[in-house]
């Protein structure tokens, strides 16, 4: 029986392929991790900087990106049988000091009939202690109308990020850093969370979530790290949500 999730850097592109999920027969997911990186108000946006992937022995892969003048990053990949953990090393080679950092990170469901959901009716995020379907949260329609960003709990509010303002779409809503689909048939779970986590960011046009990384100011010359687990479970979403607490309660995590 396969243990691990099978992962493909793609070579010069900020993002990889997992393939051969346990569980989740023809499933075929992406990663664009970051699809945005470096400075939350001057980010270095997917494809402006051409990353080196290396596969590891073990399954995983590295990766490392820079832009000269800007910033570096270092990313590593690794999984397990249901669960794809992503490391960010990401360090500030320019002269101004970040009042906020991020790695942008999309995960592309699209791919897979059973996930897709275009009409958020079976995407989930935790508010006020309650889970909630995102179409029951407010929504603001900004010059992107697909698009929809959230505040998290323990991050500065939306609006006071400039990545995120400058969408014009947050509401007064606060959720905890992740977001989930459950399958068509209600047996299957995915989702994303990073820790720490900055701010989350749904795209009805693609059917991508999004649970951005922060790794609050840095100082010019100053590296921050931050940990993204993607997970593909049996499990309900209460379920889910208790084992994904006690990954994150651990040291390595």
């Amino acid at each position: 029986m396969k243990m691990k999730i099978t992962l493909q850097g793609q070579p010069g592109v900020m993002a990889c392929h997992l393939t051969d999920i346990p569980g989740f027969p023809g499933g075929r997911f992406t990663l664009g991790y970051p699809e945005a990186i470096g400075d939350a108000a001057r980010p270095v946006w997917y494809g402006d900087l051409k990353p080196k992937w290396e596969a590891r022995e073990d399954g995983a892969w590295f990766s490392q990106g820079a832009k000269e003048g800007e910033l570096s990053y270092t990313l590593l990949v690794s999984s397990g049988p249901d669960c794809v953990t992503s490391e960010f090393h990401l360090t500030n080679l320019s002269s101004r000091p970040w009042k906020q950092s991020l790695a942008f990170n999309c995960f592309q469901c699209a791919h897979d009939p059973a996930f897709r959901d275009h009409d958020c009716e079976r995407t989930w995020v935790r508010s006020g202690g309650q889970f909630k379907r995102l179409v029951e949260l407010p929504r603001v329609f900004g010059p992107r109308p697909a698009v929809q960003l959230y505040s998290v709990e323990g991050a500065p509010p939306g609006k006071e990020i400039p990545f995120v303002a400058n969408f014009q779409a947050t509401p007064d809503v606060v959720a905890e850093p992740w977001m989930a689909i459950l399958s068509r048939d209600g047996k299957r779970l995915v989702a994303t969370v990073s820790r720490p986590g900055l701010f989350l960011f749904q795209n009805r046009e693609f059917a991508c979530i999004h649970s951005a990384a922060g790794f609050g100011e840095l100082r010019p010359g100053q590296s921050a790290v931050a940990v993204n687990k993607t997970y593909f479970v049996r499990a309900t979403l209460a379920a889910w949500h208790r084992r994904m607490q006690m990954d994150f309660s651990k040291p390595s995590a």
